[in-house]
């Protein structure tokens, strides 16, 4: 993604490059030449090419630092130009990005949805791939579009990078642009699937987990720095998307209020800030404090200060326990995932089956992050503004998600760990989508959504509607 127009910059019109050396170490040479003065060069192309040094500058400043470490000035300097006309363009460094991110995202939705549109071919193992040559497989383009989104990755991991990891780390003001990218994938795959028949189309929140899991996938290996480690990965992806087609997942959209599948609301008591003093060691004290101070006035407004404060201990003890504030946050999102996986395990324990323990401990973890505002809020929201440590603490405690999923799967049925990550990613995308809107309250009545993603690609659609079923059966009757 850092070619295309980004890269145009390299060979706009003007004089050769003229580059500055390192000054101390501390300047970065530019990347792109200057326009030089010349009569047939207009103020619109003098323009058009500084926005193009300042969007190409950007992806190779936020490749070598993050979002959060990338400076005005490491931009311009990288851009060949000065502040002055940064500022020109951009109100600041927040809008020069998400700028550069629209740029991004749009070119490599063009490249995408060319060869999702691209000419019809034989899929081998496909369905339908024993119609008459020449005939449109409903799922021909999903392959050339899965194959063209990895291709993304491997050719452009910079620009890749920006989009799918760091734009996290951009605020709220980020969070549309997201979700618009979001949803020309999800509109994609439904049109494909609308291909198969209206008995195969799937409901917006089962899209939106798809996608939410391809992108997952992809991120955790472009933070492991493998751009090029899907290759060969887009068929395994789209055969895991088409383990949801089945009649029987409609019964998933009956209304979450009082559908099939609903499940108790929080009540609004359950979401007030508990009264009293901390509880615990010394340790746990600080973790806890550190949770609530995020939750409330967000990771920004964290001092070590603060969390001894409020965890009534002497600052030397903080000091002696945590190298930082950023170490002592990741330990309490660690500490709050630990404590709800573990009670999730534990109320799955007396389930008759594997399928059922799944129901289960998804239904607890769900409620958990609904009757649980600090929770909810610091590893889904303020984990991002950690910066890239947060980005990376994520991914790893996603991927032992994965890993718990995996080993407690019935050992003839173990799924791929690329499925496997798929699959947590999903669930974490649709709880996510939630919390950052203010719907997490509504995140129990999706218990069965999360169940069937986790269940379908394992023992299949219509046994994990079945398993679904039988636990809400035996709920009701309790």
């Amino acid at each position: 993604m850092h070619n295309g127009a980004l890269e145009g910059a390299r060979l706009a019109p003007g004089g050769a490059a003229r580059p500055r050396r390192l000054t101390g170490g501390s300047v970065p040479a530019p990347l792109y030449p200057q326009l030089q003065a010349r009569r047939n060069v207009s103020r619109e192309q003098v323009s058009a090419h500084q926005r193009k040094r300042l969007h190409g500058a950007m992806v190779e400043a936020v490749a070598r630092h993050g979002y959060t470490a990338t400076t005005v000035n490491e931009v311009t300097s990288l851009a060949g130009v000065s502040k002055k006309t940064l500022y020109k363009h951009f109100v600041d460094k927040q809008e020069c990005f998400l700028d550069t991110y629209d740029l991004v995202v749009e070119q490599a939705v063009k490249r995408i949805s060319s060869a999702y549109r691209g000419k019809p071919s034989k899929i081998a193992g496909a369905p339908g791939s024993g119609a008459v040559q020449g005939e449109r497989d409903w799922a021909d383009g999903l392959c050339r579009a899965f194959d063209a989104f990895v291709e993304e990755l491997a050719a452009r991991p910079k620009g890749a990078r920006l989009a799918l990891v760091e734009v996290l780390a951009a605020g709220p003001v980020a969070l549309q642009r997201i979700e618009r990218g979001e949803a020309i994938f999800q509109r994609m795959i439904a049109q494909s699937l609308e291909q198969a028949g209206d008995e195969m189309t799937l409901s917006p929140i089962l899209l939106g987990g798809i996608v939410h899991g391809i992108w997952y996938v992809a991120r955790s290996r472009l933070l492991e720095g493998r751009p090029t480690a899907m290759a060969g990965s887009s068929r395994q992806l789209l055969d895991w998307m088409l383990t949801y087609r089945s009649p029987g997942a409609q019964l998933l959209d009956r209304g979450p209020a009082t559908g099939l599948f609903a499940a108790p609301v929080p009540s609004p008591r359950s979401w007030r800030e508990r009264p009293g003093r901390i509880e615990g060691d010394e340790r746990t004290r600080m973790l806890r404090a550190a949770a609530q101070i995020s939750a409330t006035g967000g990771y920004e407004a964290l001092t070590a200060g603060q969390v001894a404060q409020l965890a009534c201990v002497e600052w030397e003890v903080f000091s002696r326990e945590f190298g930082s504030v950023e170490q002592c946050f990741l330990a309490c999102l660690e500490l709050l995932s630990a404590q709800a996986l573990a009670r999730a395990l534990r109320e799955s324990g007396g389930a008759p089956d594997w399928p059922d323990a799944i129901c289960r401990a998804i239904g607890s973890l769900l409620s958990q992050v609904a009757r649980d505002r600090v929770f909810a809020r610091v590893a889904f929201v303020e984990i991002f503004a950690a910066g890239p440590a947060g980005v990376r603490r994520r991914a790893a405690l996603m991927g032992s998600f994965a890993e718990v999923l995996a080993r407690h799967a019935p050992p003839s049925r173990q799924p791929r760990p690329l499925v496997a990550e798929a699959i947590v990613g999903a669930v974490w995308g649709i709880v996510h989508h939630h919390v950052v809107h203010g719907r997490v309250r509504a995140l129990p009545a999706f218990a069965g959504h999360a169940s069937y993603i986790t269940l379908a690609p394992i023992i299949g659609a219509e046994q994990a509607i079945e398993a679904i079923l039988a636990e809400r059966g035996r709920r009701r009757g309790a």
